[in-house]
């Protein structure tokens, strides 16, 4: 079956690239033309809840909520032809790029533009909203349970199987005001989302409502570990070949079984592999840890050469 990923390069399998990468100016004049054809995008598109849009808000029409657990302005994700998919942020004019393998021809008909938040503490990207599908104006156009349709259909298009991703892609999941009260927590941001077109979102936050109960801090409970259970996972990483792409890693137990496909955890890690590996190196150990969001295992650090590669049976969070 065959994959391809958008990028600036067309020999792109010969090269070798980091998995983030800061956009060049081609890549950001090219979303500046974005801006001349899509004027809109210089406009806001999340702004704080004015105080007395309350209550006509949550009393008239209809509107969904959801956490907002990054403070940040929600940034543009941007797929377009030529370049690699991006998430660029307006209000810092600075983005970076994404590995992410997408179906042949997938900007074709035009550019997509979805808003997109980095949870950088879960390693996910959420995204909430498309407002360019194709190269079709929808945010002018185009009420927010119609966009909901579209990001749907968006979200089916893309391969689930994303080995070279450093995060979690998932779309929102918004809740309905009705369900509000079981899912309300005072204590953080919120998005509204009222069913309009050509309309920011809102922001806000509860600064009148007090907990009924005091929440007590949560202390994890201390667990005894025994002398002969290892606290370090250690895998033999080796470069993998089978998708025949650059600055992808197979992690392996001891006695060569595999257990998937390395998740990076920095950039930084990423580009010392990538020059350990330059030298033809067949593999190094690694220490790894268990990642639920990518389903996979993370290489954490670089092991000395001398390391103890851990037993098959330590790699007990493998879901086959």
């Amino acid at each position: 079956m065959s994959k391809s990923i958008h990028n600036t390069h067309p020999n792109f399998e010969s090269k070798k690239m980091p998995r983030f990468r800061r956009l060049d100016m081609d890549h950001i004049s090219a979303i500046e033309s974005l801006y001349k054809q899509y004027p809109f995008l210089n406009d806001r598109m999340e702004i704080h809840m004015p105080f007395h849009r309350a209550k006509p808000t949550f009393s008239n029409g209809t509107v969904w909520v959801w956490p907002k657990f990054d403070r940040h302005p929600v940034g543009y994700l941007i797929f377009m032809d030529g370049f690699a998919p991006c998430i660029w942020y307006p209000d810092r004019q600075e983005g970076i790029t994404f590995r992410w393998i997408l179906p042949p021809s997938f900007c074709q008909h035009g550019p997509t533009v979805c808003l997109a938040n980095i949870l950088a503490g879960d390693s996910v990207l959420q995204i909430e909203d498309i407002i360019i599908y194709k190269g079709a104006d929808l945010w002018s156009r185009h009420i927010f349970s119609e966009r909901w349709n579209s990001l749907r259909e968006f979200w089916s298009s893309l391969p689930p199987d994303q080995p070279l991703l450093a995060f979690k892609p998932q779309i929102v999941k918004p809740i309905p005001l009705e369900e509000w009260e079981q899912n309300y927590n005072p204590a953080i941001y919120w998005i509204i989302q009222p069913d309009h077109h050509k309309q920011a979102r809102w922001y806000w936050k509860d600064i009148v409502t007090t907990p009924s109960h005091p929440q007590k801090e949560y202390i994890a409970p201390k667990l005894k570990r025994g002398v002969d259970v290892p606290t370090t996972l250690c895998a033999f990483c080796s470069p993998y070949t089978k998708l025949s792409l650059p600055d992808t890693y197979s992690l392996t137990a001891q006695g060569g079984e595999s257990i998937g496909i390395a998740s990076i955890s920095t950039m930084g890690l990423s580009l010392e592999l990538r020059k350990i590996f330059s030298e033809k190196i067949s593999g190094i150990p690694v220490e790894v840890k268990w990642n639920s969001n990518f389903k996979k295992y993370q290489i954490m650090r670089i092991m000395p050469a001398d390391s103890i590669i851990s037993a098959s049976s330590f790699f007990n969070d493998i879901h086959l």
